[in-house]
Parts: C-alpha cells; sequence; structure tokens
C-alpha cells in the first residue's frame, strides 16, 4: 500500500508593527518601483526577519492581518486585489549596482495564495540575504510603525534615506540621484516646482507627523536653478523638539545654514552651538566678524579645549573672538622664535641633502596618509563605522520582545564600549602612521564629537 505524504503548513506568522526592519545601506540606496501596497507587504517581510536567522525564511501569514496593515483598495474586493499584489511581486525586480556590476533581483521566490483558507505564504529571494542577515556595519534599522503608516512611496524611500543619516544630521543629495533613489521617470516632475510640492512636501509632511524623525530641507542652487537638497535631521522624539525656545532655536540654524551655503561657508554656527554660544549671541558674531576670524578663534578654542585650559568654553570663545587671542597668539610665537632661532651658514651640499631628505620624508608621509585613508575611509565613513557598530550591538541586546531596563543599560554600554574600541584602534593606526589623531572638531555627530572629546582627555589623564 502507498503511503501518502503529507506536507505540513508553515507556522503562522504575526504582524507586530513595533518589530524592527533592519537593512543594508546597499538596499536602501538601489533603484526599484514598487506600489505602496508591495512596498507594505515586503517591509512586514522584513519585520520578520531576525538577526541570528541563518536563511531567508518562508513565512505564512493570514490575509486579514494583511488587509488591517496594508488597508483596502476601495471599489474592489480587497482578497482579490492581495491575491494580484502576492502573485505580482514575483515578476517585480531589484536592481543592485557594486563596483561596477549591475545586478537584478527577484524580491521574493516563494508566493502562495491560499483563496479558501484565507492565507499568504511568502519567502524573500535567497540571493538578498546578503542586504538583510549577516549585516556587521552599513545597515539602517527602524520601527515597522514608522514606515507603514505612510501613504505615499516617496515618504517611505525618502524616511529610509534621512534614517541612514539620522546620527549625521545632515544629508546632500543631487536632484539627480533622489530622482534615481525614487526610481522617477525622466518625464515625470520634470519641473522642480512640481517635484517639490508632489514629493518633498508631501514626504515632509508625512515623515515629521508620523515617524520617529523630522526633516526641514534647504534648495542649493547652481545659478538660478535648484541642483541639489540638502535634508537637515532630527529625531522626533528628541526633548529639544517639545520645547518652543529649543524650535525657535532650531528655525534660527537652519535659516543661517542657508545664510552659510550662500557664502560657501564652513559649519561656523554649528561650531559655536557646541560650544555652548547662546543663539542671539552666535547672530551677533556672525554679523561682526568674518569667516577667517571666527574660523581660527574657533580652532583655537576647541585645542585649549583639549588640554584642559578651558572650562567655561561658551565665553571664552566670545572673548577669544572680540580680542583675537588666535592672532595674539600666533603672534607671540613668532616674536618668541625671531628670539631663539639663530641664522648659521650652511654649505650648499647639506641644504640640498636636506631638502632631498625633507622632500622624501613628505613623500612617504603622504603615502601612508593615502593607503590610510583608502584603508580607513574619510571621516564621515568612520563616524558612519561608529554609529553602525554602536546599533549592532544595541539590536543584538535588544532583541528579545519586551526587553528590561537592565538590558537597555546593557544595550547602550555594549554601544558606547564598541565605539571606543574603535577609537582606540583608529588612534593607534595614526600613531604607527606617525599620523596625527583626529581633532574634536573633524565630528560631525555631536555624541561622537563628545565621546571622542572624553576618550582623547583620558589619554592625556592617564599619561600624567
Amino acid at each position: 500500500m502507498k503511503k501518502t505524504t503529507v506536507v505540513q503548513p508553515y507556522d503562522l506568522e504575526s504582524i507586530n508593527i513595533k518589530n524592527w526592519v533592519t537593512k543594508s545601506n546597499i538596499l536602501i540606496e538601489s533603484t526599484y518601483k514598487l506600489s505602496l501596497q508591495e512596498q507594505r507587504i515586503l517591509l512586514i517581510m522584513a519585520s520578520k526577519v531576525q538577526p541570528n536567522d541563518e536563511t531567508l525564511k518562508t513565512y505564512r501569514f493570514r490575509a486579514k492581518d494583511f488587509i488591517e496593515i496594508v488597508g483596502n483598495k476601495k471599489g474592489t474586493g480587497f482578497y482579490s486585489y492581495l491575491k494580484e499584489i502576492v502573485n505580482g511581486l514575483q515578476t517585480k525586480i531589484l536592481t543592485i549596482k557594486e563596483k561596477g556590476r549591475q545586478r537584478n533581483y527577484n524580491w521574493v521566490i516563494t508566493s502562495i495564495y491560499e483563496e479558501n483558507e484565507g492565507y499568504i505564504t511568502l519567502q524573500f529571494h535567497p540571493s538578498l540575504k546578503y542586504l538583510f542577515l549577516e549585516l556587521k556595519e552599513k545597515f539602517t534599522s527602524y520601527q515597522l510603525e514608522n514606515v507603514v503608516r505612510l501613504n505615499s512611496v516617496y515618504s517611505i524611500r525618502i524616511y529610509e534615506l534621512l534614517k541612514q543619516y539620522e546620527r549625521l544630521r545632515k544629508r546632500e543629495l543631487t536632484l539627480e540621484e533622489l530622482r534615481h533613489f525614487l526610481a522617477i521617470e525622466p518625464t515625470k516632475y520634470k519641473q522642480y516646482g512640481h517635484f517639490k510640492s508632489k514629493v518633498l512636501a508631501v514626504a515632509q509632511k508625512e515623515i515629521n507627523n508620523k515617524t520617529d524623525i523630522h526633516f526641514e530641507f534647504v534648495e542649493i542652487k547652481t545659478g538660478r536653478k535648484v541642483t541639489s537638497i540638502e535634508f537637515i535631521i532630527t529625531s522626533s522624539s528628541s526633548p529639544a523638539l517639545n520645547d518652543a525656545s529649543a524650535i525657535k532655536e532650531k528655525k534660527l540654524e537652519l535659516n543661517q545654514h542657508s545664510f552659510e551655503l550662500e557664502g560657501n561657508s564652513n559649519s561656523i554656527q554649528n561650531d559655536l552651538v557646541d560650544l555652548g554660544v547662546k543663539p542671539e549671541k552666535i547672530e551677533w558674531l556672525l554679523s561682526e566678524f568674518t569667516k577667517e576670524h571666527l574660523e581660527r578663534n574657533i580652532r583655537y578654542t576647541q585645542d585649549r579645549l583639549i588640554t584642559g585650559d578651558v572650562t567655561h568654553p561658551h565665553s571664552y570663545v566670545v572673548k577669544a573672538i572680540q580680542k583675537d587671542y588666535a592672532k595674539l597668539s600666533h603672534e607671540s610665537k613668532l616674536l618668541q622664535s625671531k628670539k631663539t632661532v639663530k641664522r648659521e651658514l650652511v654649505p650648499d651640499f647639506m641644504v640640498a641633502a636636506k631638502e632631498k631628505q625633507r622632500t622624501f620624508n613628505e613623500s612617504t608621509l603622504k603615502d601612508k596618509q593615502e593607503l590610510f585613508f583608502k584603508e580607513i575611509g574619510t571621516q564621515i565613513e568612520f563616524e558612519e563605522k561608529l554609529l553602525q557598530f554602536q546599533e549592532l550591538k544595541r539590536m543584538l541586546v535588544l532583541s528579545s520582545d519586551e526587553p528590561n531596563q537592565e538590558e537597555v543599560k546593557k544595550a547602550q554600554e555594549a554601544g558606547l564600549q564598541e565605539v571606543i574600541r574603535n577609537m582606540e584602534e583608529d588612534l593607534k593606526k595614526r600613531q604607527e602612521l606617525d599620523l596625527e589623531p583626529r581633532l574634536v572638531k573633524d565630528f560631525k555627530n555631536k555624541e561622537l564629537k563628545k565621546i571622542y572629546k572624553e576618550f582623547l582627555q583620558s589619554k592625556i589623564l592617564n599619561k600624567t
């Protein structure tokens, strides 16, 4: 008698909008075109992927659970509409460009709609594993609830692009890059005014009202034409945004930032904010002193802050700018140098030898620097790496559904230690290559700037 094999169905999965979605930044910056409902279904699938999964699993959901999250389409039977979406997902293509090569993937390999039972079974294509699993760096995480509430496909994509840079607080994209990421056809929203009203304004309203981040944007022009957008990103949960005076301060920052872009200035205002100078004082300093005057005295204050010579930087930097401490210090050093340096008569062959050795040393140092930056990356990439390691530690500790207070504390400490460890390795590598340490002012992220400053101070104290 022939035995009949019964295939057991997959376990039913619940949908929890508090679940975390974690994606490689390669996926976030890839090109794909999906409908709003298709986006939501794939995001729900992504929220089921766990950091410790070894493969991309197959998930089976109740159709009615999907309907509650994805939403109903007026005028049609939604079960039939959902079936069309599920079947259509297998034909949708994801395009990934890496190292000069373009690869096209299907999003899902398994797509089953059980009409009589009211179940949906889905599985990501196995080739996408490296975009969701075993992510050690360059990834972005957020809770599902932040995206399933958005009603525009462009809002979802812009949210991910900004969430990726949340810790750095800023992201600049050319209009061409933004249109590419959003998969907007060349013939659609050709006029910037249409693009701004239909894409940027809609995304800004939705993201600011419904997600955990808030953004403003500055239009960057080439001549009279807008060619790039700089997004200013803040966390919606930040206490600063709940305070009326802080909102006023933020607006002042945005207005001044726009002024800085027009004058091709550096982030002078941000440095003054970091030093604790009040907004009204910043406005006065910017109007009274030149860019070079401000920059040299801010650097002078920052350097003295590292060595521990300054205890009240907010007042010290204002006095330094008013009295030009940096210039006075420089002139004092020059005068001292003239008193101590003796001119000696040196044979021509010795001068030539010294010049040759100096050129060799400079060339060697340059080669070392190029090699270092090739291996380590730019300052922005270094900061991204620190923040991503910190996020990974936090995700691993908070992998349980309801972490307690002790686990949260452990997560924060683990993330901090990971950041410090990477700073330690970076400093050691620089010393081996005879390179100067990174400067505190080089850090754009305020949190990392504070950690690095304390890290350097601890090094100085240990030496003494």
